[in-house]
């Protein structure tokens, strides 16, 4: 995976020899390579977090995942095969998106 090194300072990956970078506000950080683990859709989305019907529907629809959940047999709980090998590209990008 390629950064640039504004990026990784921004992100606080990379210290600055010299000047500073101030963030207003919080950053969200996604990787271009979707990364998945062994469980349920849903699992893979909430990492942990507790689960809120208001705020996980709105993500689910924010990240056009509502088609997807409706093709998949068992919609987000499918479950997930190691680093999602049972998802197309662009799903795994979108559950990635999600979290």
């Amino acid at each position: 995976m390629v950064q640039s090194t504004l990026l990784q300072g921004i992100i606080d990956e990379i210290s600055f020899t010299e000047g500073e970078c101030k963030v207003f506000g919080s950053i969200g950080y996604v990787s271009q390579v979707p990364w998945l683990f062994p469980g349920t859709i849903r699992e893979n989305i909430l990492l942990g977090l507790d689960y809120s019907e208001v705020w996980y529907q709105r993500v689910v629809e924010a990240c056009a995942l509502v088609t997807d959940f409706l093709l998949l047999s068992h919609g987000d709980g499918t479950q997930v095969g190691d680093k999602g090998v049972t998802l197309s590209g662009g799903q795994k990008a979108r559950i990635n998106l999600a979290r």
